[in-house]
């Protein structure tokens, strides 16, 4: 409905199917994400709520009479008491609980991945990403005659393409592009004024020339440029086709005639004794390729990734220093007598929020400087890998890690049992900083559902241009933080804090339940209906978050395990509860082996041929876009090459 809060119905009635018809499977496994959250922190919450709470108050002794926050949690047991016992069992519990939970979610994944990959587009199905090609089958005929040659049969391979160094083309284009766009804007400009003669936009060249009219003079840089690039790309063509190696480069695409051939073709090994030549992959989406990535020189490539690997070291060195810093400014602010005592409970929460914030920005610049992505939502995904390494170490185990990174790093490599005499001492008594961090997340929430940004963006570019031009300059939503990567690296990290600190503190599962139903809420609504539609990997993000469960459930054990080892009368309880770190563990390499879900199965695949599933539009040829409209992009130029 059309009311103020008519989009609530419509968030939470929306399907997963319909989600994933609209949004793809990446957006809909996010939504997923929230159920399966609700359901863990439901199922253990309530138990922990409701019952462990209460028996920390009546049974525990009363330690911290004063700390009404720690009325139901640890702080009210005191050491020694016979409740560790129950909590050696406790945890056993909640491990259990979770692993169920995720691998039944897993188990009704996979179906979806499986859909998904059955409905692939075919000419992403049916091709292969080769790098590492030798210097000897770099050209398109060699591409395609050597898979034509390694795999039975005749007429396997459609058509084969080894991408060329565009170098020498590429900044004329990207100046032709821009002098198109400079032009489209100033006419919009004169348009906006009634195209009257006097009003015709005019732009300085420089600090020194005089002022001429924009119209004609993008106008004749168009046409200037236009010769330019056709020569360019006619000089690509012609070198490409004459010979072996030179601009033709080190990767390239094979399409073939049907999936079952592109499948055989991934699952090849020792295709050559070195085992950085022919390494074939499923390939992204073909617009979502990041072609300057794949024209990079390899050795060079290697040398960046070393750089960057010392720039993710160094970020992880200077973070904590920066933290501090903010939310010591935090601090130093004065509300007065009457609202300083609760700044100062929420300025250390809200400035380690703030650098939160920031961070996915400084991954994804080293990203982006240094690695080779290949594409624009492979960036994204590993993106969320190190984003969530940031958030264990900097949120999740931010108090035990303390204010001296480097010490803390040193004595975990030198003396490893340390850590769990560490991570018992500091770690529990930070989870009134939690309530506040979950807190605060339901904030984030509900700023996120008025897309102020968004908003203000339109309400600028509308002066200029008309709505349909302004809404489409608008989107899509900052990437770095509002990415699928960033999104899914926190709220598994929100997940995570439930379980490792909800056993200390059990109302840390109330806050987090009520974090994931607003959750739930504003992004099913957003996700279908506000947010433009991304590029889908289909789940691979939904995959790695409950890799990263699996991590903050070892957590959970080794400090558990800390803990009664600290405060237990005994070694007892502490006998109980190591063993579950093994068991995640074990767990956590069986969840890989035994629910593999990247390539589809032949199994599946040989009843994808019987039954002719219905596939995706998006049928579009792998060639590079500077050449899109020469003749190398032909949808038949594999099978002209071969004859």
């Amino acid at each position: 409905s059309e009311t103020f809060f008519g989009w609530l119905p419509a968030s939470w009635n929306a399907r997963l199917e319909e989600v994933v018809e609209h949004t793809g499977l990446d957006q809909a496994m996010l939504l997923e994400f929230t159920h399966m959250a609700m359901k863990i922190t439901l199922l253990v919450g309530a138990p922990h709520v409701l019952i462990f709470g209460p028996m920390n108050y009546f049974l525990g002794g009363h330690p911290s009479s004063a700390d009404h926050l720690s009325y139901l949690s640890f702080g009210n047991v005191k050491d020694g008491s016979w409740l560790y016992w129950l909590y050696a069992l406790v945890v056993w519990w909640v491990v259990a609980v979770v692993q169920r939970t995720m691998y039944k979610a897993q188990e009704l994944f996979l179906e979806r991945r499986f859909d998904w990959l059955r409905a692939m587009p075919p000419s992403r199905a049916n091709t292969v990403l080769v790098e590492g090609i030798p210097e000897e089958y770099r050209s398109d005929r060699k591409l395609l005659e050597f898979f034509e040659d390694i795999l039975p049969g005749d007429g396997n391979v459609q058509r084969a393409y080894v991408c060329k160094d565009v170098s020498m083309l590429m900044p004329i284009q990207l100046e032709l592009e821009k002098s198109r766009h400079k032009l489209s804007e100033a006419e919009a400009i004169w348009a906006s004024c009634g195209k009257a003669p006097e009003k015709r936009p005019m732009v300085r060249l420089s600090c020194w020339s005089q002022r001429v009219d924009s119209i004609e003079h993008y106008a004749r840089k168009v046409s200037e440029l236009e010769p330019a690039v056709a020569a360019a790309k006619a000089t690509i063509v012609s070198e490409s086709s004459s010979g072996i190696g030179g601009i033709n480069l080190s990767s390239g695409f094979v399409t073939f005639s049907n999936r079952v051939e592109a499948e055989i073709a991934l699952r090849l090994d020792g295709i050559s004794r070195d085992s950085e030549e022919w390494r074939l992959s499923t390939p992204p989406a073909s617009q979502d390729v990041l072609w300057e990535d794949l024209i990079q020189d390899e050795t060079a490539e290697r040398l960046r990734h070393l750089v960057g690997y010392l720039a993710i070291v160094g970020l992880y060195f200077a973070y904590m220093p920066l933290v501090i810093g903010v939310t010591n400014l935090a601090k130093v602010i004065d509300l007065g007598p009457i609202l300083q005592p609760y700044w100062q409970g929420l300025a250390p929460t809200l400035g380690l929020q703030v650098m939160v914030a920031f961070l996915p920005t400084f991954i994804k610049v080293i990203f982006e400087v240094f690695f080779t992505l290949k594409a624009a939502q492979w960036a994204q995904h590993k993106l969320q890998s190190y984003y969530y390494g940031f958030q264990v170490v900097f949120v999740i185990m931010a108090t035990a890690v303390g204010q001296d990174f480097r010490g803390f790093v040193e004595a975990v490599f030198t003396d490893p049992l340390s850590l769990l005499k560490v991570m018992a001492t500091t770690m529990p008594y930070a989870t009134h900083f939690y309530m506040n961090y979950l807190v605060l997340q339901w904030v984030t929430h509900c700023m996120n559902l008025t897309r102020y940004v968004q908003l203000i963006k339109f309400v600028l570019f509308r002066r200029i241009y008309d709505d349909e031009v302004a809404r489409e300059m608008a989107e899509p939503e900052d990437q770095d933080y509002y990415g699928m990567g960033s999104r899914s690296a926190r709220w598994t990290t929100n997940l995570v804090i439930a379980i490792v600190f909800g056993t200390l503190s059990p109302p840390i599962y109330a806050l987090a339940l009520v974090n994931f139903v607003i959750t739930r809420m504003v992004y099913g609504y957003l996700l279908p209906y506000a947010e433009t539609k991304k590029t889908d990997l289909g789940g691979a993000f939904w995959v790695t978050q409950l890799r990263h469960v699996f991590i903050g459930n070892v957590i959970y054990c080794v400090l558990m395990t800390g803990v009664l080892y600290t405060r237990a009368s005994s070694l007892g309880p502490v006998m109980i509860t190591a063993p579950s770190i093994g068991y995640v563990l074990w767990s956590w390499q069986r969840f890989d082996l035994a629910l593999a879900w990247e390539n589809l199965p032949f199994q599946e695949l040989m009843r994808d041929v019987v039954t002719a599933t219905k596939k995706r539009a998006g049928d579009q040829v792998y060639v590079q876009p500077q050449l899109a409209d020469t003749s190398l992009a032909a949808a038949d130029l594999g099978r002209n090459v071969k004859g």
